[in-house]
């Protein structure tokens, strides 16, 4: 039994001990950072997605929005932003923590220039508001974790906060606007 034991730890620490092992951390960056990081805020709709191999040979999604509203910096009637993975062919490329887009979504994008001045999202999925439509026309946001505010001053986001219920998109746009202005506490 011993030596059934000893061939099997050791089996399992060549298989160990052979393979890359790798890991990823997703840090959650603030919503203010996230605005003052940003070189454009747009609310629009998604009007085109194409997979293209970066310099690098990397996968890239290009995503052209179409702009309905500019609340930071400046933007034509369209903007494209990349975003790491994609499909090209058979094959799918795909990161943690990137967004995946489809044409007629709308969202807020928070942008910031990046490798050869393209516009990338802040913190990648955290750049990215989604707007939902519901009955009745209501645009809604889900809003963004403001300590005090949406969810506790100190310790852990609660899933199912009251405070974080969605939020009417003029008013998503009035809390990104006093923060751009440096008023929002």
């Amino acid at each position: 039994m011993r030596r059934i034991l000893l061939v099997f730890a050791i089996t399992l620490g060549l298989c160990l001990t052979q393979g890359t092992l790798s890991a990823s951390t997703f840090l959650t960056a603030e919503f203010r950072a996230i605005v003052s990081d940003s070189t454009a805020v747009v609310r629009g709709r998604v009007t085109d997605v194409r997979a293209v191999r970066s310099v690098a040979g990397d996968v890239e999604s290009v995503v052209t929005i179409a702009v309905d509203a500019v609340l930071k910096g400046s933007a034509g009637t369209f903007v494209s932003m990349r975003v790491p993975g994609g499909v090209i062919g058979r094959y799918r490329t795909v990161m943690i923590g990137s967004p995946v887009m489809r044409v007629g979504e709308q969202a807020v994008f928070f942008l910031k220039r990046g490798p050869g001045n393209s516009f990338w999202p802040v913190g990648l999925v955290q750049g990215i508001y989604r707007v939902r439509m519901f009955t009745g026309g209501n645009a809604m946001v889900a809003p963004p974790v403001l300590p005090g505010v949406t969810t506790n001053a100190a310790g852990p986001v609660v899933r199912g906060d009251p405070r974080r219920r969605g939020m009417p998109v003029s008013e998503f746009e009035s809390l990104v606007r006093l923060v751009v202005a440096g008023r929002a506490q």
